[in-house]
């Protein structure tokens, strides 16, 4: 069934792909602090996984031998990473510069869905690439969320391409992928899947009301086959490796039911069934006036669906809402939630491009005399506006910097004058002590994470460990005078960054060593 209006047009040549995934690498280059240009990541979340993923390497299973929550598929990614390079984040930004590509490829090809764009108008991909990823929801680079929104951005292509070629529905390879995207959603961070149930539950809605049921049943097997394709692997390493059960107690268990909840300041966030509805609208208003960039560019992205031709709008804006609702409703569950939660939503900023191009033709044909120089002078502009954003990214002060800039590598000689030296990062977070020096933790509580309150497990074993001389160096944040009588503080580091706010901040460490 073919439906009226604009045809699929949304295939790109060689020169749009070019173009395109050589934005992504660019941009990538400047705002990722895992790129070449950078010394070092120096984000706790990302060197957390990649000491994960260099375990992996070297035959050490996550959750069983390391201890983290984030899913095993981010572990597998930063695996592969650490093959590329075991001291350094290149490998990652690789994979960075993949999903940049993916991001970048997705939101033209949305575009041209909906828009008959004139060539030089390709120059808007690169500046919503560089405002999306120059966002302070970046932070240093390399978190799951960024990993996981261009695919989102794939979903919704597929959705949308169904409801402008056809019914509504997708095609039946679509679903095969859209089950390996969820499988790769689930197996990262499994709240990350609300936007497929969002689809799934449009597809579900679509059919029935146009009585599709065969088309929904072939779906329906080929999303499962999907999910198991993805799924099968993961599952048979961990069973291999006799960790199955650790998967499930760390993974899910651990972190579904002992999260620490704080009370929430809101008679509304205490009320059962209202919560749900009111701890994601706050939590998505609340950071959206946090990060004005991105609350602009979410809230534009909305406004730009009624740019939709009329034939098309009701659907289209059926699958937003649906998908949008449960991305923000799995991923805020609690009144405690971390800032770059919000910015998986950054997958429909491909929206964006459709009134832009739409006021682009609208301005070049309104100079009919000289075209020519006017798309020159508005394709200059936008690139001048995509230099901007890479420019004044928050990340530029660590460019081109030596790796002695960081206190990591400075430890990491006073470590490395110890052979196989064990080493703890207590009280704070893998801030990448373990990389600079070249090692892997010794125990599988190897550093702090957001759950010891309600899993005491972890403080018990590095006390017990600590009180037994069990370490030869132990890193502490500045801020954590300790008084161990077997070790002795031999150094202490106080410096400023700039933090996710934008701002200068205090930060500095203190390395202790075994008497």
């Amino acid at each position: 069934m073919q439906a009226k209006g604009l045809t699929d047009k949304s295939r790109l040549n060689k020169t749009e792909l070019a173009i395109l995934i050589g934005t992504a690498v660019v941009t990538m280059t400047f705002a990722s602090t895992c790129s070449p240009l950078y010394p070092f990541n120096p984000w706790d979340d990302a060197n957390c996984f990649f000491t994960l993923g260099r375990g992996i390497t070297h035959g050490l299973v996550p959750y069983r031998d390391l201890y983290e929550q984030k899913g095993p598929l981010l572990y597998f990614i930063y695996a592969f990473a650490a093959l590329i390079s075991d001291k350094s984040f290149i490998g990652a930004w690789i994979a960075e510069c993949v999903m940049a590509s993916v991001f970048a490829v997705f939101s033209w090809k949305i575009a041209k869905l909906f828009t008959e764009p004139a060539r030089y108008t390709i120059v808007l991909v690169p500046l919503i690439t560089g405002l999306t990823y120059t966002s302070r929801l970046f932070n240093f680079g390399g978190n799951a969320e960024e990993l996981c929104f261009p695919l989102l951005t794939v979903a919704f292509y597929f959705g949308l391409r169904a409801i402008v070629k056809g019914n509504g529905l997708p095609a039946k390879s679509d679903a095969l992928i859209c089950g390996i995207i969820t499988a790769a959603l689930f197996w990262i961070k499994y709240t990350f899947i609300g936007f497929m149930a969002g689809f799934c539950l449009y597809i579900l809605i679509t059919a029935i009301r146009q009585k599709a049921f065969s088309h929904l049943w072939s779906l329906i097997w080929r999303f499962f086959a999907g999910f198991l394709i993805l799924s099968a692997p993961v599952l048979i390493y961990f069973i291999a490796n006799g960790a199955l059960k650790d998967l499930w107690e760390v993974y899910f268990y651990n972190n579904i039911f002992l999260y620490h909840e704080l009370e929430g300041n809101a008679a509304l966030s205490k009320i059962p069934v209202i919560r749900n509805i009111y701890i994601p609208l706050y939590s998505t208003i609340h950071l959206s006036i946090e990060f004005p960039k991105f609350g602009i560019m979410l809230l534009l992205s909305i406004v730009s669906l009624i740019f939709i031709k009329k034939e098309h709008r009701k659907k289209v804006i059926f699958l937003f809402v649906s998908t949008f609702v449960l991305t923000i409703g799995f991923v805020f569950t609690k009144t405690a939630f971390i800032y770059y939660y919000v910015y998986l939503v950054s997958g429909y900023f491909a929206l964006l491009l459709i009134p832009c191009i739409r006021g682009l033709n609208f301005i070049s044909k309104s100079f009919k005399q000289n075209p020519g120089f006017m798309k020159g002078l508005i394709s200059g502009v936008l690139i001048v506006f995509y230099l901007a954003a890479l420019l004044l990214n928050k990340n530029n002060y660590l460019l081109f910097q030596k790796k002695d800039f960081f206190a990591q590598y400075r430890y990491a000689e006073m470590i490395n004058q110890v052979p196989d030296a064990k080493v703890l990062t207590y009280d704070v977070m893998d801030a990448g002590f373990y990389t600079a020096a070249g090692i892997l933790p010794s125990n599988r509580y190897f550093c702090y994470l957001n759950i010891e309150l309600t899993y005491p497990a972890i403080l018990e074993e590095q006390n017990r460990l600590i009180e037994a001389g069990y370490f030869d160096f132990i890193v502490t944040s500045y801020f954590c005078e300790c008084d161990w009588d077997n070790y002795v503080l031999i150094r202490e580091e106080a410096d400023t960054y700039i933090n996710y706010s934008g701002e200068k901040a205090l930060d500095g460490f203190r390395l202790y060593k075994r008497i």
